[in-house]
């Protein structure tokens, strides 16, 4: 079967790209900010001495790695309203994709954190440092040290995640792509080019990750 590529059929469709583009990057930005400081608090509460405590961390961790991204975003777009929690598509997708992904997060800072010597908390308390102190001055600047090649890969894999959102109506690459391919019928094309931004917003985010990585640690050695 011969196939002729026409990408001049959906030339006239490519400015709205250029929105559904800056939806993808802000969705994403917004889910990774806020799923660190969740998942910052989760491992914490994961190395507390209190068994509820812990308990509440690793039973949050386990279901939101163990949920279909899509069912939690259904969760949040389709079912809260009928509690009366009702969110916009851009709320809801945001409220998913930051649940979803936090679970990850947690997870990916605990292993930092295991990393770090316990010597390190003692001398902390040594120096009067409270809780909040040595978490914010000693422990969390070596643990991001550590976790900083696990979290770029977490970051890219949120901007894939971020796709589902058009499942809620969110109008973001993977909608235009549905939509235009719908109204055009190229869709081969439609793919094709959405494939390709999130080719590069994945790949920029990397070499971003990489020179900044370069930046903090070409005097020690550490791995990025």
């Amino acid at each position: 079967m011969h196939y002729t590529l026409q990408f001049r059929s959906i030339r006239e469709y490519l400015p709205l790209l250029w929105d559904a583009a800056y939806t993808t990057l802000y969705l994403s930005i917004l889910a990774i900010i806020l799923s660190v400081i969740i998942g910052c608090g989760l491992a914490i509460m994961r190395r507390s001495q209190s068994r509820l405590t812990r308990f509440v961390a690793v039973a949050y961790i386990e279901v939101m790695r163990n949920t279909p991204l899509l069912v939690i975003l259904y969760i949040v777009y389709f079912a809260l309203p009928a509690m009366g929690l009702r969110f916009s598509s851009f709320a809801a997708a945001l409220i998913g994709l930051t649940l979803n992904s936090a679970g990850y997060m947690a997870e990916i800072i605990r292993a930092g954190l295991v990393a770090i010597a316990h010597g390190q908390f003692e001398a902390a308390r040594a120096q009067g440092f409270n809780p909040v102190q040595t978490y914010r001055h000693i422990i969390l600047p070596q643990v991001f040290r550590v976790i900083y090649a696990p979290l770029g890969n977490q970051v890219i894999a949120v901007i894939l995640a971020s796709s589902l959102a058009s499942a809620v109506a969110v109008e973001d690459v993977a909608s235009w792509m549905q939509t235009v391919g719908s109204t055009s019928f190229r869709f081969f094309e439609t793919l094709l080019v959405a494939a390709a931004v999130y080719l590069v917003l994945c790949q920029t985010v990397n070499l971003i990750r990489l020179a900044i990585g370069w930046m903090l640690f070409r005097d020690n050695g550490v791995r990025r």
